[in-house]
């Protein structure tokens, strides 16, 4: 059933008692981190970034302690609460869910991360992920995604997604109208989503539509363009980020696909943003053209007098920012953070969590290819095997490269460990027969601002000089980047995606490699 806000008259009253720099406050969501500890003002909403617990729960307690109007608790729990909530279960990347292909799964993966997150006080997160992972090479994508075809990631998210709702955390599907077909950085640029309407419809839209039915509260548009449905902007002579897009948020968002939820920016510092407009007039308009709450604005003295002279101008109304706010409080009635007393809620079952967890990667590894059969490998205590890494950032990988080469001497006892051997090194090993196995990983991981998520700079060269073709088997595995054999379609023969690393992967993958476990081999993600 689709969510709507319903309009409350106590919200409205709430927010007629407000001045112009409350009003922004109310739909403005920035960090604690960039705000501190000092600041009075009664934020409608606040992203904390992972701390010690105990350090959390008491910058969560003296912010809510300010508020005059309860606010909104916000985090990022794309798969799990691990990632962002210290101590809680960690779970592999969301693309995991969608190689397990189990809706029951996503769900109960959706319910911890609410449970887990809402035990310390959050109440809504910027997740889960809706794009669909059409190119490969996109660096905001890939692994955060369920896959690439679209009636098959819309039911893994849509489990997730009501997993975290039906357990008291507001969830946001993201990024309208999607991310994800081309190789282009919204964080640094505007990237184009090229599809026809058709194809969009087909495609993202269909995704979307089947979450805005099945409950989303709330829509996180992307710093994306979608010409098949919009204008070309006027002032810069090119198709507008959905950001402040009426043409998307109101007749498309709104319209046609009947959401009646909460429409939050993505940052708004993002390139693909204020590299458009400029940013203070990008903030107006995206309140002005469909969005609720702005996140990650710079909530400075320059912030409120630069967007007072928008209200001046009137490229924002302040019969709009009072709509906004009211909408903003309204909802925060109708999910009862209003209420004189907060529900109390149980204790996480940790230990059924990182069951759950350990089900999930258990589910998820796959052979996303292997040509000559080499996985289950025969392996003996007397093969030798090389473990060597070829991974941008190479010095992050440490710990995991020392639990593969651990995990690898209880299978063999010569185990050698070459981190960025370079091709000259791996070409001779390999015509001397120096060994019997290379267990390869490899791949580049996304990052913030990455731009392309490929192999590149001189870690690629180990890719040079043919030694994969020489005789010796050699078994690939990509630990993040899910994607790495689709470039490298003829080099790599064999190669395994784990789509993330939690403690129990790397035991998982060797257990796949050498026949006690057997590993996906369907290809939901990959075709």
């Amino acid at each position: 059933m689709r969510f709507s806000i319903r309009y409350s008259q106590e919200a409205a009253d709430l927010v007629a008692a407000l001045t112009p720099r409350e009003l922004l406050d109310q739909v403005c969501c920035p960090t604690y981190g960039r705000v501190g500890a000092d600041r009075d003002d009664t934020f409608g909403a606040m992203f904390f970034h992972p701390t010690k617990r105990e350090d959390l729960l008491e910058q969560i307690a003296r912010f809510r302690a300010k508020c005059k109007i309860p606010p909104f608790i916000v985090s990022d729990l794309e798969c799990g609460a691990g990632n962002m909530v210290l101590g809680a279960t960690k779970f592999p990347y969301f693309m995991s869910l969608g190689q397990a292909n189990s809706e029951e799964l996503a769900y109960e993966v959706g319910a911890i991360a609410a449970k887990e997150a809402g035990e310390l006080g959050y109440n809504w997160t910027f997740s889960p992920v809706a794009d669909l992972a059409h190119d490969p090479d996109s660096p905001v994508v890939g692994m955060r995604s369920a896959g690439m075809e679209p009636e098959h990631a819309a039911r893994i998210v849509s489990a997730y997604m009501r997993g975290l709702q039906e357990n008291g955390m507001m969830a946001t599907i993201k990024h309208f109208p999607g991310d994800g077909y081309d190789s282009y950085d919204q964080h640094l640029t505007t990237p184009t989503n090229p599809l026809s309407r058709e194809a969009w419809r087909e495609g993202p839209g269909r995704v979307f539509q089947k979450l805005i039915d099945d409950g989303a509260m709330v829509v996180m548009p992307g710093h994306i363009s979608l010409p098949a449905f919009d204008d070309i902007d006027e002032d810069t002579g090119a198709y507008p980020p959905a950001t402040i897009s009426k043409r998307l948020l109101v007749d498309l968002l709104r319209g046609e696909m009947g959401f009646g939820g909460l429409v939050v920016t993505d940052a708004v510092e993002m390139g693909g943003l204020v590299g458009y407009r400029n940013y203070f007039d990008a903030c107006a308009l995206a309140l002005e053209n469909g969005c609720d709450i702005l996140l990650f604005p710079r909530m400075d003295e320059v912030f409120y007098r630069e967007m007072d002279r928008r209200l001046e101008t009137g490229m924002l109304s302040l019969e709009t920012l009072r709509e906004r706010a009211a909408r903003v409080v309204s909802l925060k009635l109708q999910m009862g953070l209003l209420d004189a007393e907060a529900p109390k809620r149980a204790a996480p079952d940790a230990r059924r969590h990182a069951e759950i967890a350990r089900e999930v990667v258990a589910r998820s590894i796959t052979v996303a290819r292997d040509r000559q059969r080499l996985v289950p490998f025969p392996i003996t205590n007397r093969t030798r095997v090389l473990h060597a890494a070829i991974m941008n950032d190479h010095e992050r990988y440490g710990e995991l490269y020392e639990r593969i080469k651990s995990e690898l001497g209880k299978y063999a006892d010569q185990v050698a460990q070459w981190i960025d051997p370079g091709p000259d090194r791996l070409y001779q090993a390999m015509v001397d027969r120096e060994f019997d196995l290379v267990v390869c990983s490899i791949g580049s991981r996304l990052s913030y601002g990455l731009n392309v998520v490929r192999l590149h700079d001189e870690v690629a060269r180990n890719m040079m000089g043919g030694w994969t073709k020489l005789g010796t088997p050699v078994v690939f595995v990509s630990h993040f980047h899910p994607f790495v054999h689709k470039e490298y379609e003829t080099a790599i023969d064999t190669i395994v995606n784990t789509y993330g690393d939690i403690d129990c992967t790397v035991e998982y993958l060797m257990e796949g490699l050498f026949g006690s476990r057997e590993l996906q081999r369907s290809l939901h993600a990959h075709n």
